[in-house]
């Protein structure tokens, strides 16, 4: 197979931008009031992926193993950090909480991966950054929406709660079928991907090396490796958020704390 890989540059992306005035046109005709919400995300996309570019572009050649490290603890920061504010709760130390999570969770399937799948035995940037930044941003929207669904679920549900209380259930019994539910929802995008990709979908990854020039077959077993890793990713962030999260509600007393729930809302 013929790799040939079709550069783009700057007058490329001035004409990738007609896409979004386009869609900016459109709002503004229909007056669905996405313009200005269009046209920042447009430039910070510009922005934020140019940065991003040469940052990355500057620590695949140094191939050094702190850069690495330290490139991927700030992903997991900011991931953290985004992650809490898309909830739009008020709970205090949910950021360092879902910051935990993801990076258990994706250092130890990023290990997995590296170290038993591809076999790497330095510091390779080239997949590092990749994988775990892929890892990273599933694992940060799964434990996100567990999170407000577990929210959501004992908001709901806070007079079924206090009665399985009053019976002699603990905490951890009172709002078990409520975290279940908040996982099996977090994870269910995650599946629906294991479900349709190849058939419904091209995922990004696959699509892109093969516009790289990698052979298709080659591609997909790639894509593989990363559907299967998001998927752990995800399920075991979502555990791990719910899990953190449900104690807060509670006094060490067992009592539901409607107060706090309220709050956090």
């Amino acid at each position: 197979m013929v790799e040939h890989v079709i550069a783009l540059g700057w007058p490329e992306v001035l004409l990738l931008l007609v896409l979004m005035l386009a869609a900016m046109v459109v709002s503004l005709v229909l007056r669905l009031g996405l313009t200005q919400e269009l046209a920042v995300g447009t430039a910070r996309s510009v922005v934020q992926l140019s940065a991003v570019g040469f940052v990355i572009g500057w620590v695949f050649q140094q191939r050094t193993w702190y850069w690495v490290l330290l490139l991927l603890a700030a992903m997991a920061l900011v991931a953290g950090y985004t992650g809490a504010r898309r909830t739009r709760l008020r709970l205090p130390g949910l950021t360092w909480l879902l910051t935990g999570v993801l990076v258990v969770v994706s250092a130890v399937v990023l290990l997995y991966l590296t170290q038993a799948v591809l076999g790497l035995r330095e510091w390779d940037p080239r997949y590092l950054i990749p994988l775990g930044g892929m890892l990273l941003g599933n694992a940060m929207n799964s434990s996100t929406l567990a999170v407000e669904r577990l929210v959501a679920e004992l908001a709901r549900s806070a007079g079924d709660v206090e009665a399985l209380l009053a019976l002699g259930a603990s905490p951890g019994q009172a709002v078990q079928r409520y975290r279940h539910a908040a996982i099996s929802a977090a994870v269910t995008p995650a599946i629906n991907g294991l479900l349709t990709v190849g058939i419904v979908t091209l995922p990004g990854m696959m699509t892109g090396q093969m516009l790289g020039g990698t052979a298709p077959l080659q591609a997909a077993l790639y894509q593989l490796m990363i559907l299967f890793g998001i998927t752990l990713c995800a399920l075991l962030g979502a555990i791990l958020a719910v899990y953190g999260t449900a104690p807060r509600f509670f006094t060490p007393a067992w009592q539901l704390q409607r107060a706090v729930l309220r709050a956090a809302r």
